[in-house]
Formats: structure tokens, C-alpha cells, sequence
């Protein structure tokens, strides 16, 4: 397409717009096109500064454009490429960043380019991650929804009841070693992966970039266990797919901090325009 997107999420409050902010300052040679997407009928206004659907450069602004787009998860998939494709015919070879809460619907609404995650530093294990026995449920009503989803598609092929394909053979209920050698395979670890996570937390797997914000939420007593767990399991996303999730904690505006300035050496390439 030309443009080089970048997409920016992660849960309320977390300080998006000050790493948005800071890639501009400090690394964005040319100023990039700048879209807040918002879900409709949320509490969010837009700010004076930022006009609704505006395609013109904001006068004294860091950014070629600032849009400010409401969607709902029905159209989304077509209002998003819409908004990129008007910025592409004004500039063929811009860059855009698109500022988003935690949305599942956003996710896949467009092929980023890179992708980052903000969220604030965890008090609890479980403001991150889902416990053992809610997992377990979330996980046997995903695979109730998927046999669900397979029965309406392949009815779709056929004209009656009577017409209905047979399995191939006996399906015998799910055993703890089934459970467990599903979960090993590549279509399970990703599920498993997902359902770990408590759900503003799912784009955090896909990401190129996580950043735990220092600045904002509470140091509690687990804390660093959390933080490892997310360690680990970037980690492991890293070693079974081609994905390259790096995890940084800092304050994204304390310019001075070795792990600030490490940010930016990885946020870089996400700056360097469309081609």
C-alpha cells in the first residue's frame, strides 16, 4: 500500500498517548498521520484539537492530520481501511499511528504494519491473567463455540437434516490426556495462550513491542511475579512462531533511563515512513 501502520493499544489509562507522543518527539523525522479509534456510544469525546475525520495538516500540530473515528465492531472492517486509503491518496509513502483501546474487534480489523501494547504495572497476578479454574472454563466454551461455528458451516452444504454428513468415526468426550495433547499442538498453544490472558490483555501476544508503563498503576505484592509470567510467555510465543514480542518497563517519557532509550532503539524502525 505505501503507508507504513502502526498500531497502538492496550488497556484504559495506560499512557498510549505518551509513547505515541514521545515517538513523535524524538523519532519520527516526518510527522506521522495520527487516528483515534473509539468504540460508539463510549463516554470519550473528542479533544478541541483534534477535528472529527479532518484531512488537512493541524496548524502548529506534530502531525500531518489527526482523526478522531467512532466505530462499531459491524463496520469497523470497512471504516478503518476507509480512513487509511483517504490518507494514502494525500500521502502515498506516510506513516500513520492509530491510537485504540483494548479491542478485540480492532485486532484483525486491518493488517498493521507493527504493532505495540501500553498497559500500567500490575498490582495482582490476576488483573493480567485469568485463574486456573476461569481459564478452564473460557477454554471448554471456546471449543463448544468452535464445534458450534463447524456444525453451521458444514449445514450450509447441505439441503436437509437427512442430507447431514456422518462423522467418520465415534468421538469419545474429552479426556485429560486428549485435553492435554490438543493444548501441545500448535492451534492449542495458541488458544491456550489467549485464554490465559484476561481479555484486554490479548493483544499483549501479538505485539512487537510491550511496554509496562512505570509511571502508572501500583507496585503490590505481586508485581513481579506477574511480570514474569509475561516474560515467560512471550517468551514462549517467541520460540513457536516467527512473532518477536519485546517486553520493556519504563517510564516512557524519562528521556535519562537506560530501559527508556532501549524502547526507542526498538520503537525506531516503526518510524521511518511507508515505501
Amino acid at each position: 500500500m505505501g503507508l507504513s501502520v502502526t498500531f497502538v493499544s492496550g488497556v484504559r489509562r495506560s499512557g498510549k498517548s505518551a509513547v505515541i507522543e514521545a515517538m513523535i518527539d524524538r523519532l519520527w523525522k516526518t510527522p506521522p498521520h495520527y487516528i483515534r479509534l473509539v468504540k460508539a456510544g463510549s463516554a470519550k469525546a473528542a479533544p478541541s484539537t483534534t477535528a472529527k475525520c479532518v484531512s488537512k495538516p493541524l496548524p502548529k500540530s506534530a502531525v500531518a492530520s489527526a482523526r478522531w473515528i467512532e466505530f462499531d465492531e459491524d463496520r469497523v472492517f470497512e471504516i478503518l481501511p476507509e480512513a487509511l486509503a483517504a490518507i494514502h491518496r494525500a500521502d502515498r509513502f506516510g506513516s500513520v499511528v492509530i491510537e485504540a483501546d483494548a479491542d478485540s474487534s480492532l485486532r484483525c480489523a486491518y493488517p498493521y504494519d507493527h504493532r505495540i501494547f501500553v498497559m500500567p504495572r500490575p498490582a495482582t497476578i490476576h488483573e493480567v491473567f485469568r485463574d486456573p479454574r476461569h481459564a478452564a472454563e473460557e477454554l471448554q466454551r471456546a471449543m463448544d463455540d468452535t464445534a458450534a461455528f463447524a456444525s453451521e458451516i458444514f449445514g450450509l452444504f447441505t439441503q436437509s437434516d437427512e442430507d447431514a454428513p456422518d462423522p467418520s468415526e465415534e468421538r469419545a468426550e474429552m479426556t485429560a490426556p486428549g485435553m492435554r495433547g490438543f493444548l501441545c499442538s500448535p492451534l492449542g498453544d495458541e488458544l491456550a495462550t489467549r485464554i490465559q490472558l484476561q481479555p484486554p490483555y490479548h493483544g499483549l501476544v501479538e505485539s512487537d513491542v510491550v511496554l509496562v508503563n512505570t509511571a502508572l498503576g501500583v507496585c503490590g505484592p505481586e508485581t513481579d511475579e506477574c511480570l514474569r509470567r509475561v516474560t515467560r510467555l512471550l517468551s514462549r510465543v517467541r520460540s513457536q512462531s516467527e512473532r518477536k514480542s519485546d517486553l520493556f518497563q519504563c517510564d516512557p517519557w524519562d528521556e535519562n533511563g537506560r530501559d527508556c532509550k532501549e524502547l526507542l532503539n526498538a520503537l525506531e524502525p516503526m518510524c521511518r515512513g511507508g515505501t
